[in-house]
């Protein structure tokens, strides 16, 4: 289950990307614009482009198994959620503020370590499709002793 503090940091807009694997464990990936957690933190969303979803999205729909991973530019902290493939759908109007919002948050960040808005402007964002995922394990993925461990 993501925890508040967890839930916090991975709604603030990062550096984030789902992950699948097709049937001969070959990965598919691709860059989610924002995410959410559910108030029972047993599932988040992740807003992904609809322009690179197709990959993702076939194989979440011929296997179910999911990894999304999120870092924070300015000081490599980082976790992975593992789980499980619940549905998905398009986002509609009512998510674009939210999906803005956390994709301009992530473009503030990179701007702080050196990457300006010119080199990201053109990077695609919207539409997407919201992927959500039912929660199964957290990782710690911050460079250091704890990389790797579970997250409780």
């Amino acid at each position: 289950m993501v925890g508040r503090e967890l839930a916090a940091f991975l709604i603030e807009g990062h550096s984030s990307h789902i992950a699948s694997r097709n049937e001969r464990l070959e990965p598919n990936a691709a860059r989610v614009t924002a995410l959410t957690v559910d108030d029972d933190g047993h599932h988040v969303v992740a807003y992904v482009p609809s322009v690179s979803a197709d990959p993702v999205l076939a194989d979440l729909r011929a296997n179910g198994q999911a990894a999304i991973v999120v870092t924070r530019p300015t000081d490599d902290r980082g976790c992975q959620v593992k789980g499980v493939f619940v549905d998905a759908r398009a986002a509609g109007p009512e998510d674009q503020s939210l999906v803005r919002a956390q994709w301009d948050h992530f473009l503030d960040v990179l701007e702080m370590v050196g990457l300006p808005r010119a080199a990201t402007e053109s990077w695609i964002v919207w539409p997407c499709i919201a992927i959500r995922i039912r929660v199964q394990a957290l990782f710690d993925q911050t460079p250091g002793p704890g990389a790797g461990a579970p997250l409780s």
